[in-house]
Formats: structure tokens, sequence, C-alpha cells
């Protein structure tokens, strides 16, 4: 039965209204995409529609950050959840029951619509290059291929082989580039990546020589040039990069693609440069949070945020979902986070003191990292970190004494009594514990599971032993109805 690739069936239009501030744009009216993509407000307006997308719940509003992912690494309980219930089942990696079946093609479906909002844009753009101010041409594209690559990255994180897998040689997932009705032949796990450092590869050289980010600080680039920051009438567009595929962040996703492939030369290269970034005044772009922050009330450590999507109704939802009558919380610190924190590091560690006891049974513990009143801007989820690229850095060093030094520095940020690697299981070991204790509600901690293919994820009733069962989801019925290769 021939395939009618299903993502464009569910993109037959953008859906925007333009105004004056960006971060306001809601979709509201359908405008045709010939009329849409006459004038450069127009690709700009289809570019900000895909970052709107990007934020819903079944993608990282929700979904891939503090949701059904974090079910996955084993992040949550539910006390008031019975054994036979959804969430139960995805927590035992039950892939085939309706409920997870269901989240997960919502979450494959989801990306791919974000990724048909950019085709549409690309499709257009090069066509459309005359009517763009200078710069902005590069930065609408550089852009929509960052996003692009971010998307299918994750696809193949979540639905593609684990890394180094011998046997999985074949075809595995569909690149997409075009929004058609035709075919979109799957391609195999390393094409894939390939294909998504390509467009990561373009993204950079566009962004490079034009986006503020690289010249001006976060707090400049925000702020009205009568505050003496960046923004005036005519730029506005190029305000609140860390919330926007700024070059860094180009960078930053590179850096991660290349510790997924095992290439940890080029990991190590691209995770370095940002650490690196500085601005024009010679100032670090990005640091490291540590208890200034926490005492600040920033306690999703914005001074790290290279990449995030900035939800103006955090404060309620965060509450909603982890506060007190919230749903997400983990069961008895003496167990389940004395797994993550050590008795010597507790009093120390800005991260244990991220979760406090709930009200009404102290036995539950509420996490506060997105528990941030609303006068304490910004109220931003990170999507990429500098913590991750210390992390990465600390990994993928092949001199042992020299990726101790650079963890010590990620250590002594985060308040973590500090010990050299004593060999290749400490640092792993040690590495897998700091993606589970920084990254908590962010998704990344299923995700380093699989990239190592740990024999046992922490908390896991499962049997686990490195099975491509728990590690591999299985593409959504939908799609394999559909399949004839």
């Amino acid at each position: 039965m021939k395939r009618i690739f299903t993502l464009i069936l569910l993109v037959g239009g953008l859906s925007l209204a333009g105004c004056s501030d960006w971060l306001d744009v809601r979709p509201q009216t359908e405008t045709t995409k010939e009329l849409m993509f006459e004038t450069q407000k127009g690709f700009r307006d289809a570019l900000i529609g895909a970052y709107i997308r990007l934020k819903g719940g079944n993608a990282y509003g929700d979904a891939l950050t503090w949701g059904n992912i974090e079910f996955m690494a084993q992040h949550w309980d539910l006390p008031a959840v019975s054994a036979s219930s959804a969430l139960a089942n995805l927590k035992r990696y039950e892939y085939t029951n309706t409920y997870v079946e269901g989240w997960m093609g919502n979450m494959y479906y989801e990306l791919f619509r974000v990724i048909a909002d950019v085709n549409s844009i690309l499709e257009r753009i090069d066509d459309k290059k005359e009517i763009f101010d200078p710069g902005a041409y590069e930065l609408v594209k550089g852009e929509a291929l960052a996003l692009r690559a971010f998307c299918h990255f994750d696809v193949l994180r979540m639905f593609g082989p684990i890394p180094g897998d011998t046997i999985a040689t074949g075809p595995v997932l569909p690149y997409v580039k075009t929004v058609t009705n035709q075919v979109h032949p799957r391609v195999t796990a390393a094409r894939f990546a390939d294909l998504v450092l390509e467009d990561l590869d373009e993204a950079e050289r566009l962004l490079q020589p034009i986006d503020p980010i690289t010249q001006y600080s976060i707090e400049a680039l925000n702020a009205s040039e009568s505050s003496g920051g960046f923004i005036n009438l005519e730029n506005t567009f190029l305000a609140y990069r860390q919330i926007r595929f700024n070059y860094h962040a180009v960078i930053a996703a590179k850096a991660r693609v290349y510790l997924w492939t095992r290439d940890n030369d080029n990991a190590r290269l691209h995770a370095q440069k940002v650490i690196d970034a500085k601005d024009k005044d010679g100032n670090p772009t990005f640091r490291l949070a540590d208890q200034s922050d926490m005492t600040l009330e920033d306690y999703a450590a914005s001074p790290e945020h290279i990449l995030a999507i900035s939800l103006q109704n955090l404060a309620t939802t965060a509450e909603s979902r982890f506060g007190q009558g919230g749903s997400l919380m983990k069961q008895d610190l003496n167990y389940y986070l004395g797994n993550l924190f050590p008795t010597a590091e507790q009093t120390t560690d800005i991260r244990f003191k991220l979760w406090i006891p709930r009200a009404s049974d102290n036995n539950y513990k509420i996490l506060t990292k997105f528990i941030q009143r609303a006068s304490r801007p910004p109220l931003q989820v990170p999507l990429l970190r500098l913590s991750e690229m210390y992390l990465i850095l600390a990994e993928a060093t092949p001199n042992l004494a020299e990726a101790s030094t650079i963890y010590g520095r990620f250590c002594t940020a985060k308040g973590i009594p500090f010990n050299t690697f004593s060999d290749e299981a400490d640092r792993r070991s040690r590495i897998v514990r700091e993606y589970n204790r920084e990254f908590y509600a962010e998704g990344q901690g299923f995700f380093t599971y699989k990239r190592l293919n740990t024999a046992s994820i922490l908390w896991a009733s499962y049997p686990i032993t490195g099975s491509p069962a728990v590690y591999v989801v299985p593409l959504p019925r939908r799609e394999l109805e559909y399949i004839n290769e």
C-alpha cells in the first residue's frame, strides 16, 4: 500500500497573526502560504509560528521536558496512580499500550509538524532573498535549518537505534526536507545523523557573521537602547536570542549530536567553543549557575541557557505540575534522592536544595526548578545549557586527568565535593549521575541511558540490560501501516 507521508496532511497551512512584539504572536487566522511568503514579515511570522508549536504540550512544553520522557527515565512517582495505569505502563516501557502508543505518536507528529512549518519557509526563502533587509535572510534561514535539525535529532534519539548498534544498519527514519504528498524514504541512522549535521553546518555558516549574540551580552540583547541595551524599533526581531536558535545554540546542538554519534573529537571541539564564547567586551556569554543564582530564586539556572523556550505562564504551569497539589514528585528522600545525592553532598549541592517536602506528606518531595515567581523573570525552560557542554567536555576528553579538571570546574559551581576520576568506569558512572541530577525535568536522563546503552536505569523495575525493547520506541502505528519499502 503506497504511503502518503502522514505528516504533511497535518500542516495544511500556517495560522498566524503578526503584532509588534513577536513574543506575543499567537495563531489566530488562516493565511495562505502564497500571501504569507510575499513579505519579510510573512517569513518572520512563519518562523515564530514554528517556535510557538515547539513549546506545545506534545513537544517541549511538557512531553519532551518534564512529561513523558521523564517517566521513561523513572524520575517521577505518582502515589495516586495504580500499577495498571497508563503512566505505570510507560514506566514499564510497554510501548504497545494504547495510551502509551498514543503519547509517543503525538510526540513524533508534533516534532514533524514543526519540521513541516520550517520546511515551508526553506522551500521558498531562496527565491525571495531580495525582499529581506541585510542579515534578515541569513537569520531566518539559519534558524529554520537549526530547528529542522534539532527536531529531527530528537526523533532519532527517541525512535532510532541505540548508538553503536551494529545490528541496526538498515533504513530507520525519514529525514524530511520538503512539504509534499510524496513518500519520504527512510534512511539509515548514520545517514540521518549526517543530515542533521549538514543542516546545522549550514545554519552555523549563515548565523556566524550576523547573529548579535556573538557581539552582545544576553542582558544587552534583552534591554532597550534607552537602558543601555541592544533593542530599538528597527531590530526587535533580533532580541531575546537565548530563546531563539542563535549561533551558540547551533554549536551546542552540534556538540550534542557528535557525542551521540561517538565522534568525541568534534563533540569536545564544539562544547569548548560554547564554553569559550565571549561578547565584544571579552565577557563570557554564558556562565555556570551557582549558589548565588539559587539565592535569587533563579532555580532554572538562566545564566546557563543557550537555547530555551519562553513560557509566559510557567509559574502557573509549574505550580500545577510540581507544586503542593501537583502530579509530579519523587517519593522518599532517603531512598530515591539518596541514590542521586550522597549524604556528604546534600548540604552543599545546589540541585539537592531544589527538592522540598510536600506539606501534606513529608515522604514526597517537590522539585522547585520551574516554580519561580512571575516577578523573577526570565520564565524559561532550557533546551540547551552550558552545564551540558561541561559534561560533554568531561566525557569526551581522552586524558582522564584533564577530564577531571574540567569536571572539577563543574563541581565547584554546583557545590559538589570534588574527587578526580579514578578510572573510566568511575568517569562514566559519575557522568550518568550528573545528567540525572542536573537535567531532572529537562528530558535528558533517558537519552543519556540510551546513548551509553546502560545495563540498568536507576529506579526502574523493568529488566533493562541494554535492551532495544526499552531504548528504541517503535514508530507510531499510523506510520508503520503505510510504509511500503
